[in-house]
């Protein structure tokens, strides 16, 4: 039996080759799931984790789904969601063929972007005859990064993670913003059903673009496994090679980028009292951000000083050690469409500091120290109390873990997944 007959028959199966992911689970009719692979490629960004997850949620609840992992009009293989990065990084040679089609033609300007519209499409419609073969019937594409490619045999579902591109161009390169403004309307028209990661994305991507509200379901984000509370003895040896002393430092978590406010976060820190910068120094988890963005002023004179200590990008069994045994983490951001550092601080027992604003504030619910994240006399306030008042750090470390609790990997398939019936037009 093929195995994609095989995967839509009582039992499913997990294929080693091109092909279904499929879980175990009932003969009732699942959805046909074209799964955007793109994000799963190349420096994890929070869009391809959020996307890794989902499918692995998916895939672990019987009868959700039938995931196919699609990218560049072609399947991939069906391990893709369980192989590790390094082994996922060579399916990425699946989407050159058709650019490499598309680049050779004589064309320019919108008669190239129609052109490769076209040629996309075509492969698309290949896929999804593939996914589903003998049986008929319509798949589905689910987008987890917002712009779906061209896809017209069956509807499109894709995620909103933010508006930060119309919000704060300055986090964005040029042609990021010109890709993103060429593809939208078209985005417009065949989207079936919007998923937004928190009710403030939903909301502010249904006024932008005078979206029908009911066309976008919520399904929020969960921290991975690796974010619990960590023992000192644990976390000794990641906070020996960062120099860091157990709970004698404010951790930030993000890139070198305009509307993370680490800048003003480090003119908060230098406003405390000498005693308490000496004693909780900035660690600053990241990267530098697109286009080599400088440190500001304040940072700039923090990182010289020794009161910040840039640590550059950790892995995820790092970063927990980071947060659990953390004197507070600090996560003033502009701007966010979820926040998952306020969720992944929390589930590791971590004191918050978080901005009031935007979705960072639904996330964290009532279990941070909420601040203005434009005012760093108000950053600082929000420090000190927490660094000084060893009462009040212990009740936001377990009012986090409750609040952390709250979310699960699981429930977001779940939501997901009902997002996909209904685009499907399955009971």
């Amino acid at each position: 039996m093929p195995a994609a007959a095989a995967a839509r028959g009582g039992r499913g199966a997990r294929t080693g080759g091109t092909g279904p992911v499929t879980a175990a689970g009932p003969a009732a009719p699942r959805p046909v799931v074209l799964y955007a692979a793109e994000s799963l490629f190349g420096a994890r960004t929070g869009v391809g984790r959020a996307a890794l997850e989902v499918a692995r949620a998916v895939l672990r609840q019987p009868g959700l789904a039938e995931l196919h992992p699609v990218m560049g009009g072609r399947l991939l293989p069906g391990a893709l969601f369980d192989a590790p990065p390094e082994a996922r990084a060579p399916a990425a040679a699946a989407r050159r063929p058709w650019r490499d089609r598309v680049a050779a033609l004589p064309l320019a300007g919108a008669v190239a972007v129609s052109a490769a519209e076209a040629l996309t499409r075509r492969s698309m419609r290949r896929a999804a005859a593939a996914a589903l073969g003998a049986s008929g019937g319509r798949a589905l594409l689910h987008e987890p990064n917002m712009l779906p490619r061209p896809f017209d045999a069956g509807p499109t579902v894709s995620v909103v993670n933010d508006l930060s591109w119309r919000r704060h161009a300055d986090a964005h390169p040029a042609d990021r913003l010109a890709w993103i403004d060429r593809h939208l309307p078209r985005a417009l028209r065949q989207v079936s059903r919007w998923v937004a990661i928190s009710e403030f994305t939903a909301d502010e991507f249904a006024d932008e673009f005078g979206l029908d509200r009911a066309r976008i379901a919520v399904a929020t984000l969960a921290a991975g496994d690796a974010f619990r509370p960590v023992g000192a003895d644990e976390a000794a040896p990641v906070l020996a090679a960062h120099r860091l002393a157990d709970k004698g430092y404010v951790l930030a978590v993000g890139t070198l980028e305009p509307r993370k406010n680490l800048e003003r976060l480090a003119a908060a820190h230098a406003l405390l009292p000498a005693a308490l910068k000496r004693r909780a120094p900035l660690a600053l988890a990241g990267g530098i951000g697109w286009g080599g963005v400088e440190a500001g002023p304040a940072l700039a004179r923090a990182m010289a000083s020794g009161d910040a200590r840039p640590l550059g990008r950790v892995d995820d069994a790092e970063l927990a050690a980071l947060y659990a045994r953390a004197a507070a983490v600090a996560y003033p951001s502009l701007y966010e469409g979820f926040g998952l550092p306020v969720l992944e601080a929390m589930a590791c027992g971590a004191p918050l500091v978080h901005s009031a604003t935007t979705a960072v504030a639904e996330t964290a619910g009532a279990a941070g120290m909420p601040v203005d994240p434009l005012d760093p006399e108000a950053i600082a306030a929000g420090l000190a109390a927490v660094l000084e008042d060893a009462a009040l750090a212990a009740r936001l470390r377990a009012a986090g873990l409750e609040r952390a609790a709250e979310f699960s990997w699981a429930e977001t398939a779940r939501r997901v997944a009902a997002v996909w019936r209904d685009a499907a037009g399955l009971p």
